[in-house]
C-alpha cells in the first residue's frame, strides 16, 4: 500500500513538473552579453539606420557606449534570443526586451535609465503617461527623422493625436505654429508638467514668457487677467480677433453687465446719468454693439494711471 502511494506521488510530481512552462525554466537561466555584431547578423537594416540616428551618433559621445554594446544597452543581454535562431516558439526568443511587447511603464523605465534631463524626468506627472502613451509612440530609437529622434517633425508629431488643436490653429486668429514660427513645445513640455503639460508653473506664466508687457504688476489690476489668460483667450485659435473667446463688446459684457447699460430712454453712464440719444433705444444699442470696449479702455490688461484701464 505504501509502495502504491509512493508511486502515485512520483507520477503526480512528474505531471506537475511537465506543467511548468519551459519559459519559466529559461527565465531562471541568466542570459549573457553577445555584442552587437551578433545582433547585426539578423538585424542589419536596423543597425545601419541606428548608426545614422541621433542615438547612434550621441551614445558613444554622451554615454561612452560603443556600438558593440549599443543593442544590448536597451534590449538586454541577447545570448538566449540569438541561440533561438529566429524560432519564435523557442522560449529563449522572448527573453530579449522588445518595445512592441512592453508596457508604457516598462518602456519609460528603459528610456529613463539614460535620459535624465530635467524636463524628461517629469514624465510621471504628464498627461501622456497617465493615458498610457509610450516613448516609442512619438520617438523612433533606430531611425527617427525629426529632432530628438522623433518619427516626424515636432509639431507634426503632436498634431497626429491632437487633431482638435490643429483645427483651432487653422482659425483666423492663431499662434503661428503651422507657419513654423513657433512649435507646440514652445509652450508645452510633452514629457510632463502642470496644467496640460505647460512649461510654466501656470498658464499665465507660460503666456507672459512672450507677452511680458501684459504681466504687470499694475497699480490697477484687471481681475480676469490676474486669474487666468484663458478667461478671455483661446490659446490655440479663435474666430475672433486676438484669440478672444468672444468678440467685443460681448466678451466684456459677460462680466460688466451694468456698465453703459441700455434703458428705454437711452444709455446709462458709469455714474448712472443718461447719455447718448435719449429715447432712441435701437440707435444706442447699435452704437454699443458695433464698438470695441478697448477703443476707450486701452489698457485692458492693467493700468498704472486709471482704474478704468486707460479710459
Amino acid at each position: 500500500m505504501k509502495l502504491k502511494q509512493r508511486c502515485s506521488l512520483v507520477v503526480a510530481l512528474g505531471i506537475f513538473s511537465l506543467a511548468i512552462p519551459l519559459s519559466t525554466v529559461y527565465a531562471q537561466e541568466k542570459a549573457t552579453l553577445v555584442g552587437s555584431d551578433t545582433c547585426v547578423a539578423c538585424h542589419s537594416e536596423k543597425a545601419e539606420s541606428y548608426k545614422k540616428s541621433l542615438h547612434g551618433k550621441k551614445m558613444p559621445l554622451a554615454k561612452k557606449v560603443a556600438f558593440e554594446q549599443a543593442c544590448e544597452s536597451c534590449h538586454g543581454a541577447g545570448s538566449l534570443h540569438a541561440a533561438a535562431g529566429g524560432d519564435k516558439a523557442n522560449p529563449g526568443f522572448s527573453t530579449i526586451k522588445s518595445p512592441a511587447k512592453m508596457t508604457g511603464d516598462e518602456i519609460a523605465k528603459n528610456c529613463l535609465s539614460c535620459h535624465k534631463q530635467k524636463e524628461v524626468m517629469l514624465w510621471d506627472t504628464s498627461s501622456h503617461a497617465a493615458k498610457g502613451i509610450t516613448c516609442t509612440k512619438c520617438h523612433s530609437v533606430h531611425d527617427g527623422k525629426g529632432p530628438k529622434n522623433l518619427k516626424l517633425g515636432s509639431t507634426e508629431t503632436c498634431l497626429q493625436c491632437h487633431k482638435n488643436k490643429k483645427a483651432e490653429m487653422n482659425l483666423p486668429s492663431h499662434h503661428p505654429v503651422l507657419e513654423g514660427k513657433m512649435a507646440c513645445v514652445s509652450c508645452h513640455n510633452p514629457h510632463g508638467g502642470v496644467e496640460g503639460n505647460l512649461k510654466g508653473e501656470t498658464l499665465n506664466e507660460t503666456c507672459f514668457k512672450c507677452h511680458a508687457e501684459k504681466a504687470g504688476p499694475f497699480a490697477w489690476e484687471h481681475a480676469p487677467v490676474t486669474e487666468s489668460c484663458a478667461n478671455c483667450h483661446k490659446p490655440h485659435g479663435s474666430i475672433n480677433q486676438s484669440l478672444l473667446k468672444q468678440s467685443q463688446p460681448y466678451l466684456c459684457l459677460r462680466c460688466h453687465k451694468n456698465e453703459h447699460s441700455l434703458t428705454a430712454n437711452g444709455v446709462k453712464s458709469r455714474s448712472g446719468s443718461k447719455t447718448v440719444n435719449p429715447g432712441n433705444y435701437s440707435q444706442d444699442a447699435a452704437n454699443i454693439a458695433t464698438r470695441s470696449c478697448s477703443d476707450c479702455h486701452i489698457d485692458i490688461h492693467g493700468s498704472e494711471t486709471s482704474n478704468a484701464f486707460g479710459h
